[in-house]
């Protein structure tokens, strides 16, 4: 013990004796703190002028934001549901998304997986309604714009669908699934004009 506070005596001495240091430390300014729906709106604010490399740690942010439940029964329901799609289990999928939007209808990443499977399953009508639902509940959700036009180009709506291709365009200009599906069908068309 008495070893212990002559040492502890020794290194404030020393401490006192060095020379100043060359540059005074530099403290950061503090973050002002933000809830998870204001920094969501930031970065989606940010994405729609982002060019491809700005744009992915925004979007990757989005989406965690987007996939916080803040329940662990949803959490764990959403993870089963990803599993079961992962190995092509689309059946046990829209089972656990179905859980999803019964337990929590204000979720729209639930409704949105639940949307994505029954396009997969090909029930256009409930996809159309979970895809809608879901964008009424998060209207700035790029992805679900999307899978929305993959289901109205599979309903033959072909000018619905670019027109929601161009909405997920307006969110997310440089999102590869929409500039890809936008161009595809703007070259159908101009095919067609000829």
């Amino acid at each position: 013990m008495m070893i212990l506070l002559a040492s502890a005596l020794l290194a404030t001495a020393a401490a006192q004796n060095a020379p100043p240091l060359a540059e005074p430390i530099q403290i950061a300014p503090q973050v002002e703190f933000q809830t998870p729906q204001q920094r969501l709106t930031a970065r989606l604010d940010a994405l729609a002028t982002a060019d491809a490399a700005a744009a992915r740690p925004l979007v990757d942010e989005i989406f965690a934001l987007w996939s916080h439940s803040g329940s662990d029964t949803i959490s764990l329901l959403m993870d089963r549901g990803h599993a079961a799609e992962a190995v092509g289990d689309n059946d046990i999928a829209a089972r656990m998304y179905d859980h999803v939007t019964e337990l929590a209808p204000e979720f729209a990443e639930g409704w949105l997986a639940a949307g994505r499977v029954a396009a997969q399953l090909e029930d256009w009508t409930y996809a159309f309604q979970t895809l809608n639902t879901a964008l009424t509940l998060e209207p700035r959700r790029f992805d679900a714009y999307v899978t929305l036009g993959r289901v109205l180009e599979n309903a033959q709506a072909i000018g619905a669908a670019l027109d929601a291709y161009e909405e997920a365009l307006a969110i997310h200009p440089t999102y590869a699934p929409a500039v890809d599906a936008k161009a595809r069908i703007d070259a159908a068309q101009a095919g067609r004009a000829l």
